[in-house]
């Protein structure tokens, strides 16, 4: 009966001394990741600000362009209204040209016939 109180203490044992080397290695690769964390933050807190700044500035440079883009849309669109309006004021014109073209050529059709 000693004797297997003696085995079970020395297997008690053996398992608390490898359960306490996990809960050690465990500890060591949390402190790891920590240190880890802790540069990627600092790396973060560094080059974040410029580059937000960057973005800022193109998104900056980006609304610019898009108002002149709006510029040139618009006076686009007041030449083609101008275009639209002298087509119409040139038309009626050519329309009564060309009727009083095709009546001045039936008459001199039917001159010729005569």
């Amino acid at each position: 009966m000693q004797s297997d109180m003696d085995v079970m203490s020395i297997v008690l044992t053996a398992l608390a001394i490898a359960a306490l080397g996990v809960v050690i290695y465990a500890a060591v690769a949390v402190v790891r990741l920590v240190r880890r964390t802790e540069r990627v933050v600092a790396h973060l807190e560094q080059t974040l600000p410029p580059l937000l700044e960057k973005i800022d500035v193109a998104a900056d440079a980006v609304n610019v362009e898009l108002l002149r883009i709006d510029g040139i849309v618009t006076d686009v669109e007041s030449v083609s209204d101008t275009v639209s309006s002298a087509t119409e004021v040139i038309r009626t014109p050519m329309e009564a040209l060309a009727s009083l073209g095709g009546r001045i050529a039936r008459a001199v059709s039917r001159a010729k016939r005569s």
